[in-house]
């Protein structure tokens, strides 16, 4: 975008011709154009990670919900109790199955993903992301808030398999520091909501950076969606980007 000359001469008025670098008039020199204004474009990974994870901004809440915020997640606390382990024992059955196939059984799949989505939204309903109350495994999450893509399952390494938990640990360990700073943003969330009735526009950023990792590294270990390391950004930033996985 490129910014338009000045149509008139500043000391005498006179219209200025077209494309002329003095004043017919008086003479008075007129400066160089600025150089054209590039639009900021957002970057898009051209290789999304497999694992997805977006929280929607949600800046108006509710006192009530906020202050009580830990009673009306006991029903899901109680039901994470029971998906957890459960989700561990099918990661132990299918690790050796994902060594001999070379990919995770699509029934294994579409559970560990759906788990992985569940208990993403119930941590971005702890962290106060979002005041909405989160579905069930076995409930719809359209137009909910926080929002998991998954790709389908695709050929994947018998090697890094095979060593995915050795591998795993650097991330594995930041996920946890993330986890720790997830809360401190939770707890000034949750003054700020009593004190403005506000959700603050800087903690919901910096609390999706920290559930988006979390989540990645969930489905590289251990629920073994992917075989892709779970780094901090989603994939390069190149254009053109390919088409994500539908939401879950």
């Amino acid at each position: 975008m490129s910014v338009p000359h000045a149509r008139f001469c500043t000391r005498c008025g006179r219209e200025r011709l077209a494309a002329a670098r003095f004043c017919v008039g008086c003479g008075l020199g007129f400066p160089d154009p600025p150089p054209p204004l590039e639009l900021a474009v957002e970057p898009v990974p051209q290789h999304p990670y497999p694992v997805g994870c977006r929280v929607g901004y949600q800046p108006q809440r509710l006192r009530a919900l906020t202050i009580f915020r830990l009673v009306l997640a006991l029903p899901h606390l109680g039901v994470w109790l029971l998906l957890m382990p459960l989700s561990l024992a099918v990661s132990l059955l299918t690790w050796p199955v994902v060594l001999v196939l070379g990919r995770l059984p699509a029934s294994a799949h579409r559970f560990q993903a759906a788990v992985l989505a569940y208990v993403t939204r119930l941590a971005a309903y702890l962290c106060l992301a979002t005041d909405r109350w989160p579905p069930f495994p076995w409930q719809q999450a359209l137009g909910y808030p926080v929002q998991v893509t998954v790709d389908p399952p695709a050929p994947r390494s018998r090697l890094r398999t095979l060593f995915v938990l050795p591998m795993a640990l650097p991330a594995v360990i930041t996920a946890l520091l993330f986890g720790v700073v997830a809360w401190m943003l939770a707890v000034g969330a949750w003054l700020a909501i009593i004190a403005t009735g506000r959700f603050p526009r800087t903690i919901d950023e910096m609390l999706g950076l920290a559930l988006g990792f979390q989540c990645r590294v969930l489905g590289y270990l251990p629920l073994l969606l992917t075989d892709v390391y779970p780094w901090y950004e989603s994939g390069p930033l190149i254009l053109p980007s390919r088409r994500a996985a539908p939401g879950i």
